[in-house]
């Protein structure tokens, strides 16, 4: 997790960045998993299915952002100040960045909360404090990418493209984003279903015994 976040501040990429956003939000995926508690397994299934929402509407930004450029590159050299031109992208990325660093009212918010609850109710404080630092280094690496490409002023207006990838999937997905956010009950209730299958495999056991037994191996 910090490993990531780290990597994610230091890169010049705004994929590579995201890249390495996603090897920090898995460690806190397996953070959840290794406290092994029914809460914890239900978080970390709703921050892997929330994150995935997430990072894919980042990828496709960051995608269509680079497609602005004629070197098609998303190296913050080609694409500092090429969101001055689309500035409802950059409504799209704000709004993923604040998700990716668990801001309400994102379903980011519902994967922070769920892991720090947990971490708190198996007393792990020095993690939650871990997870704390992790966030705040996901809202630094994200809002340093959307300064460069959004707020700082293009330095040659020639190497952009007229036209670039287009933002229908982005916005279905950050519409999800927010809509897990505002109604996460379902998400979660299933989760807690699903985890306490896992913590629980007897059901699963008796059932494969059953086949075996019915096809008579």
């Amino acid at each position: 997790m910090i490993i990531g976040g780290l990597s994610a501040i230091g890169t010049q990429n705004a994929k590579r960045m995201l890249a390495y956003s996603t090897l920090a939000q898995v460690g806190f995926i397996l953070i959840g998993i290794g406290w092994g508690t029914p809460l914890s397994i239900a978080a970390a299934l709703v921050f892997t299915f929330n994150h995935s929402l997430i990072k894919a509407a980042m990828l496709m930004l960051a995608g269509s952002v680079a497609s602005r450029s004629k070197a098609k590159s998303a190296a913050f050299e080609v694409v500092t100040g090429v969101g001055k031109s689309m500035p409802y992208a950059g409504v799209l990325f704000f709004i993923g960045s604040l998700a990716l660093a668990g801001i309400p009212p994102t379903n980011g918010f519902i994967n922070k909360y769920l892991i720090f609850e947990s971490g708190l109710n198996s007393d792990a404080f020095l993690v939650v404090i871990l997870l704390a630092l992790g966030g705040i280094l996901t809202l630094i690496y994200t809002m340093r990418a959307f300064q460069k490409i959004w707020w700082h002023p293009l330095p040659d207006a020639d190497r952009l493209k007229a036209y670039g990838d287009r933002l229908v999937a982005p916005s279905l997905l950050i519409i999800f984003v927010v809509a897990l956010g505002l109604w996460a009950q379902p998400l979660i209730q299933f989760s807690q279903v699903t985890s306490a299958w896992l913590l629980d495999p007897q059901n699963y056991i008796q059932s494969v015994l059953d086949t075996i037994i019915a096809l008579g191996w």
